[in-house]
């Protein structure tokens, strides 16, 4: 599907036409056809990559110029929402005349970059203040994300150390379960986000080092500060992962102690009936000459016996602080 999008007032707008507009700044391309990728490459004269080639990872073919444009590829999150975290691929196409982002997917970013424009309106919108805006959009985006999980993380962490309370029960191992669980969901967030900050931390500084004489003067002031945002989620991105392998080894220690305690009451239990159970061996071994089997109270002090040797185990026990 192309949408275009174009600059009136100083407002960006989206146009009904899919033709050549002289007010026309951002072509957007989700899931083309290849009829539509040709129309597009007859429009800006600048061949669109496919997406296969979108798909590649070597910075060679995610970042390179063609026909006096920039030609750079950023990876994003999507499905964050419905909690179904994914990446998918989205290429700029930046020249002089057109910005052409081209994805087969539905970011968040792209979806209220139209309203957030309004909000934030430029005095003079051109191709490259649009990819810019955009840019900070997926940054912003990204920066939410992180500001989710790690509110997550806060909360799990709180549920572990400071609300439990002692832990005991086939429930708390299924609970410990389930934030293991989720966890893992975060984690699989965090790899997708750092994936996207590594694509966008070679992007930008791409852009603004390419040197062409066609850029606004805005635009590169705009990149070094995104630099910059970058640099802190990079760093913030490290400290969550720190965070979530740390609350992983945490939970599994907790399911492991709850687990020995389970160990820990049968092993006690087979102590405490070990001695009347050798009671009972002795006296059950039926030998023909065993003076307690013709003594009237021989059976009930045999039980005796075994009851005062199981409870004396367990008071050592309780005495020596295993209980």
């Amino acid at each position: 599907m192309i949408t275009l999008y174009g600059a009136r007032d100083g407002t960006l707008v989206r146009l009904p036409e899919t033709e050549p507009h002289p007010d026309a700044v951002w072509i957007d391309l989700c899931e083309p056809s290849p009829g539509e990728e040709e129309a597009v490459e007859r429009m800006i004269g600048v061949e669109v990559p496919t997406r296969q080639e979108m798909a590649e990872i070597e910075e060679s073919s995610r970042l390179y110029r063609e026909d006096g444009a920039l030609v750079v590829t950023a990876t994003m999150i999507e499905g964050f929402g419905e909690g179904r975290p994914g990446r998918t691929q989205v290429t700029f196409v930046v020249s002089q005349r057109y910005l052409v982002s081209i994805r087969y997917g539905d970011p968040l970013p792209f979806r209220t970059f139209e309203a957030k424009w309004a909000r934030q309106p430029e005095a003079h919108p051109t191709s490259d203040l649009v990819f810019v805006a955009l840019v900070d959009s997926i940054v912003e985006r990204a920066a939410d994300v992180m500001e989710t999980v790690a509110a997550d993380l806060n909360a799990v962490s709180t549920h572990l150390f400071v609300e439990s309370g002692p832990r005991k029960g086939k429930q708390v191992e299924t609970d410990l379960q389930e934030i293991l669980m989720r966890l893992g969901r975060r984690n699989m967030m965090i790899s997708v986000l750092r994936e996207s900050l590594l694509s966008l931390t070679r992007l930008v500084p791409y852009v603004r080092q390419g040197g062409e004489a066609w850029l606004s003067k805005e635009a590169p002031h705009r990149l070094k500060q995104l630099e910059r945002d970058l640099r802190s989620l990079s760093a913030y991105e490290g400290q969550l992962t720190a965070e979530i392998v740390y609350l992983q080894e945490a939970t599994l220690g907790l399911i492991n102690l709850a687990q020995n305690r389970v160990i820990k009451v049968f092993s006690i239990a087979a102590v405490l009936f070990l001695p009347p159970t050798l009671v009972g061996t002795i006296y059950g071994m039926n030998f023909a000459h065993m003076p307690e089997l013709d003594w009237a109270f021989g059976y009930p002090a045999a039980l005796a016996t075994m009851v005062l040797s199981a409870v004396g185990s367990f008071y050592w026990f309780k005495r020596k602080g295993w209980l």
